[in-house]
């Protein structure tokens, strides 16, 4: 059986309950998260280890897949310290380099609920409209644009919205925050291409309708009909989409390509079935040899200590 062993720099969600029965296993391959004596692949998520990695294993099958936005001199990582990686899936590859290959990031999604749980599920009773999960970070002139969005929805007395997370009314698992609801308000940290996150995969996860920012081509990732994009640069018309969503009362005419949006996310575009499709995709590794490999911790250079001088700066004037 190919071993696959998982370096990440997060523990929050435990990953495993994306597998069936949450053994880990995919198509015959066993993914591992903690140190082993060997594996035949070693896949970094994010380029952020503050310890050296050990691993026997063939050097050209260590991977990376970044899963952060990228803002200059907040997570310069995503563009250097590449040297150990033998491929790299990234929404921001810095150069045409044959190991950097166009990537979103599979992120795991955050809903408390396991693989098998999910993908037999029905779609809940819907039993209201609209809802928002807002978090409260504040590290990027996204979550400024978002907290501004939200304030002109808090301002708005004819809107019919819950709100929720962190920045709001805490809550203990998204779920409830989602299932009841036919559409809710997705708002990624940031907007580019390839990047999306669970921001949406939860949503389709519920089966709601998400109306989303971020990702600008997240219609070569999803059915059309399965999310509405909107502007937060432009909060008057989001309110505006919000309100005639409500009047249209579209999402029993979207649940066909709901389906379809929550089939991709936990069946090809979640970590393992990702990582299970580029092993497929890659070169054979039977001449590959295993060998004892340290790879040291992130350092940044010179020029990312710069830009991190200049990003605080920029932060403490609102970007």
């Amino acid at each position: 059986m190919t071993i696959v062993r998982i370096v990440k720099n997060w523990d929050f969600p435990d990953i495993l309950r994306q597998t069936p029965r949450g053994n880990g296993i995919w198509e015959g391959i066993q993914f591992v998260c903690g140190p082993i004596e060997e594996c035949d692949y070693l896949v970094f998520l994010n380029n952020l280890m503050q310890r050296e990695v050990q691993a026997y294993c063939p050097a050209q099958n260590i991977w990376a897949v970044m899963q952060e936005p990228y803002y200059r001199g907040h997570s310069d990582w995503l563009i250097e310290g590449h040297d150990f990686f033998a491929k790299v899936f990234t929404h921001h590859p810095p150069s045409q380099g044959k190991k950097y290959i166009t990537s979103h990031p599979a992120l795991p999604w955050h809903v408390d609920k396991n693989y098998d749980q999910l993908i037999d599920m029905e779609p809940p009773r819907k039993t209201k409209k609209i809802s928002g999960i807002i978090g409260n970070a504040n590290d990027l002139p996204g979550h400024a644009r978002r907290f501004k969005l939200l304030k002109v929805i808090q301002a708005d007395k004819n809107l019919d919205i819950d709100l929720f997370g962190r920045a709001v009314r805490p809550i203990d698992d998204k779920w409830d925050g989602l299932a009841p609801y036919e559409f809710s308000l997705a708002i990624e940290n940031s907007s580019s291409f390839d990047y999306w996150t669970e921001k949406i995969a939860d949503c389709f996860l519920a089966w709601t309708v998400p109306l989303y920012y971020g990702c600008k081509n997240i219609d070569k990732y999803f059915p059309s009909d399965s999310f509405i994009k909107i502007d937060i640069n432009d909060p008057g018309s989001c309110i505006g989409v919000i309100k005639l969503e409500i009047e249209k009362k579209s999402w029993k005419r979207r649940l066909s390509a709901l389906e379809e949006a929550r089939d991709l996310v936990l069946n090809r575009y979640q970590l393992f079935p990702f990582i299970a499709e580029q092993i497929r995709a890659s070169s054979s590794t039977k001449d590959r040899i295993k060998k004892h490999i340290t790879i040291p911790p992130y350092k940044r250079s010179l020029r990312a200590s710069l830009n991190r001088f200049i990003y605080k700066l920029r932060k403490t004037r609102n970007f």
